[in-house]
């Protein structure tokens, strides 16, 4: 706050001016303009500084005093519009901010009313460096003129928080020795001061830094990019924003080559199928598939999969067709794929546990006239694909006695085992090539429908091979199958194996998800390798950390890969802590480029301070470029998209060339890269996302450039469920975001604007989208607005939509648990859900609930209460009270059949073993 004194001698008209001006300034959304730090910001500032000195070359200094005719106010506004658009091009926004030492000013230091003010930017790409730098000079000579406004309290007024571990406003400040006083900011929390001085002919600089955030290489790095940008301005004052380098060509070619030297020879000239034959040459009488209690060698299923083909040649399957397989992951899944495989065709998988339009949309989208499925799936296509008039046939891969029934319903063909059973065993001639389809599989899509993405044979055949390499696989490989059908991640979990003489064990999502169930898998399947998304991998180490050293032994483990959503550092620390000869491999990859396309591998744990776990390098055989908006390449330690070229990168959309086209580009670097093996070096896919190389040639994943969200290994738009929402009659608008929890799961929540005079119901919604989108992209919370919070762009401010509260957002009134078994099941709730209180009329979706929740939830309350509860019974009986009474029925029925006095003591004795649980349990604090 000023003293009374200053105050006496402002004139009360300027002061309302200049606090006008600092409104203006300051007012709407602050961006945040800062470099990516190396690692996580400290909770109290700790004053832990370094700083490099470097000086520009006598060349460049002459260039610019000459240019400024050696004026030290226009010589820092030339160094301020430098260090501007390395920030723009480093935070990819056009406002930047950063900290400027007042104006020289004749008062001493004691009296001043502020010692920094901020400078608001405004660098665009259009713009010539001339005029962007004429910019810069109205907008520094604008705020000292007003720079005798208290900050302070129109920080106050603007409610800007002051915290303890940064400076409030900017976190950058710059300043030239010649006009601003060092002294005024020696004390700053800010993490980067960039200190400049002409001394002579030459101009000086000095980079201070928070060591605590920052690493000295990449220091080293900004201020060689600062001075290219300087460099290539100084001669060429015309140049756009957009066409100013920040690399030299020694950068550029380490980008290229160095970071992308990884070809390797791999069969990727031919197709899976002709490999697992060859694979069944060598191990014929080695287990391929395990599923539960059944098994194949690699002789059994090589046939049966030869008996199917030879059914889908004769129903005219052709090359390159898609066949779709409708059904649950089992040892018939595998078949299904290997048979289309050796018919020609494609196959494209569709979960039974989608919605039957969604279902519907793909069978008719994809144009499939075939589809694989069985009995458990079979009595519910009848009435569900009399909108797809591509489709004649359906097989079933078991028998299904009721077809006969389905028959006078239906104008298609139906067929079960029996139809090819007898059929020849022998493998089939080649009927495809590398560069034909392997599959496709839908992904969300922002208008509302999700998109088909075609991967060849020889991109899925190099991620194989490369996985190989990477992870040193042998015949002794066994891989857990335990992604769902949909992903990507599922295609290499049924395959791999198969390529080179390992075993494919398939489990179901209740063992998954169940972290018991699947340690035990582990163990008795004697699973080298298993790939898990964050959220099942966090629930298998809360349940080992838990055992002795003796139980929790995985002796035949080597590889935890992690993938589908980042990782935090914290659990991979606490697994390699755990388990410190079990190695994590975090990989990365989208479905249009054949699965992942880098990986790194972490042997040991990483540092506590670290911001994420690296996503690694390019796998073999492919090409990264992160770029920015203009595809220029951005340097080492700027975020930018991530791209790749390559074998893997896929054939696009299936029949959508508006989407294709926007994400399917030509390949503005394909004469500096190396040729590789089966090269598709003319291509890049744009994945969307944001990353940044790190020093050492690994990769940072920095999350999504626009509004798709991973959860729990699936990939979303959520434009879609936006469209899906929007659909209802009574929704005027729609907005869905993804919350970062505190543990690293993403919370889905949509808020909603109802038409003028019609209301709507959260459970409502919820019920007119589960018939529409899969349990996956069902929101957690549904809050409904009056209006959608508007930023002065008018479009809807997402960081001023309110945080959901779960229990507030309810339409039910709290009622607190009546017994020990609706107290116990509330328990489990509250810990599963990570709420403070669950009442017991709430409904366990509308408290955010999801099926793998839902699954642990279950695995809880067979454990305590000892009861036969399915995961159905979740769905019908989804309150507490609900599902209280449903096991008090339950009990009742199991524990007496009559009126007998025998009978009714059974039952009393029976409650009373219930009692001495429960007060067992409560002791535990369970």
């Amino acid at each position: 706050m000023i003293s009374t004194k200053i105050r006496e001698n402002l004139i009360a008209e300027d002061l309302f001016a200049e606090k006008i001006f600092w409104l203006n300034q300051l007012s709407g959304e602050l961006p945040e303009t800062n470099f990516i730090t190396d690692y996580v910001r400290p909770p109290i500032y700790a004053g832990n500084k370094n700083s490099l000195s470097f000086e520009l070359s006598s060349d460049l200094s002459q260039a610019i005093l000459s240019l400024t005719k050696n004026s030290n106010f226009s010589t820092y506004l030339v160094l301020l519009t430098a260090l501007s658009i390395l920030l723009q091009k480093s935070t990819r926004n056009n406002d930047v901010i950063v900290g400027s030492p007042i104006y020289q000013p004749e008062a001493s230091d004691e009296s001043l009313i502020n010692k920094l003010i901020p400078l608001r930017l405004n660098v665009i790409n259009q713009l010539l460096f001339k005029d962007c730098l004429l910019q810069v000079k109205e907008k520094t000579i604008e705020a000292y003129i007003h720079q005798n406004y208290p900050l302070d309290d129109l920080m106050q007024l603007l409610n800007i928080p002051n915290n303890q571990n940064r400076c409030p406003i900017f976190d950058i400040v710059v300043l030239l020795r010649n006009i601003h006083s060092f002294q005024n900011i020696a004390e700053l929390k800010n993490d980067l001061t960039f200190a400049f001085e002409v001394q002579g002919n030459l101009i000086k600089g000095q980079l201070h830094y928070n060591t605590d955030l920052f690493r000295e290489d990449n220091i080293t790095k900004l201020i060689n990019y600062l001075t290219n940008i300087i460099e290539s301005t100084a001669k060429n004052l015309y140049l756009k924003i957009s066409e100013i380098p920040i690399l030299n060509e020694f950068d550029r070619q380490q980008l290229l080559q160095q970071f992308n030297d990884n070809a390797k020879n791999y069969p990727v000239n031919q197709t899976i199928h002709t490999l697992f034959e060859k694979q069944v040459e060598q191990t014929p009488d080695n287990i391929a598939v395990v599923f539960e209690r059944t098994h194949l060698t690699y002789r059994q299923l090589n046939e049966k999969a030869n008996q199917l083909a030879r059914f889908l040649q004769t129903l005219g399957v052709k090359k390159g067709e898609f066949i779709g397989i409708l059904k649950d992951r089992d040892i018939n899944f595998v078949i299904g794929i290997l048979a289309i495989y050796k018919a020609g065709g494609a196959y494209v998988p569709i979960d039974s546990t989608y919605p039957l339009n969604r279902i519907e949309y793909m069978v008719a989208n994809s144009e499939v006239r075939v589809i694989l499925t069985d009995s458990s799936c079979f009595t519910s296509l009848g009435g569900l694909i009399e909108n797809c008039p591509h489709l004649e046939s359906l097989i079933c891969l078991d028998i299904n006695p009721q077809h006969q029934e389905l028959l006078k319903q239906v104008k298609f063909n139906i067929f079960d085992r029996h139809d090819f059973d007898d059929l020849l065993k022998e493998n089939l001639g080649d009927s495809n090539v590398a560069t034909d389809p392997a599959y496709m599989l839908y992904t969300s899509g922002s208008t509302g429908f999700p998109k088909g993405a075609i991967v060849r044979h020889d991109g899925a055949i190099n991620h194989i091979y490369a996985q190989f390499d990477e992870l040193e696989l042998t015949e002794e490989f066994a891989f857990l199958q335990s992604a769902p059908s949909s992903t990507d991640i599922s295609v290499w979990q049924f395959l791999a194996p198969l390529l080179i003489g390992g075993r494919t064990v398939i489990v179901d999502i209740e063992t998954v998800a169940l972290p018991d169930k699947l340690f035990k898998v582990l163990q008795e399947q004697k699973i080298t390798v298993v790939e898990l998304v964050p959220a099942l991998f966090k629930g298998l180490l809360d349940y080992t950390s838990q055992l002795s050293n003796y139980q929790r032994v995985l002796a035949d483990l080597k590889w935890m890969m992690i993938v589908g959503e980042p990782v935090p550092v914290r659990q991979v620390n606490q697994w390699l802590n755990l388990y410190p000869s079990i190695r994590v491999a975090n990989a990365y990859g989208p479905t249009e480029a054949a699965d992942d396309i880098t990986q790194f591998i972490v042997d040991k744990p990483l540092p506590d301070n670290q911001r994420t776990v690296s996503i690694g390098k390019p796998l073999a055989n492919l090409n990264i470029y992160i770029v920015d908006s203009e595809m220029n390449l951005v340097p080492i330690g700027i975020p930018g998209e991530i791209c790749v070229s390559g074998i893997g990168v896929g054939d696009g959309y299936w029949k959508n060339e508006e989407k294709t086209n926007l994400s399917f580009v030509p390949n503005p670097f394909a004469i500096a890269i190396k040729v590789l093996p089966g090269n598709r070096k003319d291509l890049i896919y744009k994945t969307g996302d944001l990353g940044r190389w790190l020093p050492d040639g690994n990769i940072e994943f920095l999350g999504r450039i626009d509004h798709q969200v991973k959860i729990r290994g699936f990939r979303i738009e959520l434009g879609e469920i936006e469209a899906q929402i929007a659909q209802h009659p009574s929704v005027r608008e729609a907005v869905v975001i993804a919350y970062k929890e505190e543990w690293g799961n993403h919370q889905l929540v949509a808020y909603v604007v109802a038409n003028t005079g019609l209301t709507l119901t959260m459970n409502e919604l919820r019920s007119f989208l589960t018939e529409k989108l899969p349990d996956y992209m069902l929101p957690s919370a549904l809050v409904i607005l009056e209006n959608l919070p508007l930023a002065p762009s008018g479009k809807v401010d997402r960081k001023a939509l309110p945080k959901p509260d779960m229990r507030s957002e309810l339409e039910t009134t709290y009622v607190m648990p009546r017994n020990e078994v609706e107290r116990l099941i509330a328990s489990i709730w509250q810990q599963a859900l990570n709420l403070e209180k669950v009442g017991i009329q709430d409904n366990f979706f509308d408290l955010g609930g999801h099926s793998l929740i839902m699954i642990q939830v279950l695995s809880k309350l067979r454990e305590i209460l000892k009861v036969d509860l399915a995961i159905v019974d979740l769905f019908k009986y989804p309150s507490i009270s609900s599902l209280s009474q449903y096991l008090s029925q339950e009990a009742k029925d199991d524990s007496f059949t009559d009126e007998s006095n025998e009978q009714n003591e059974k039952l009393e004795a029976g409650k009373g073993r219930l009692k001495q649980r429960l007060a067992q349990r409560k002791k535990q604090n369970l």
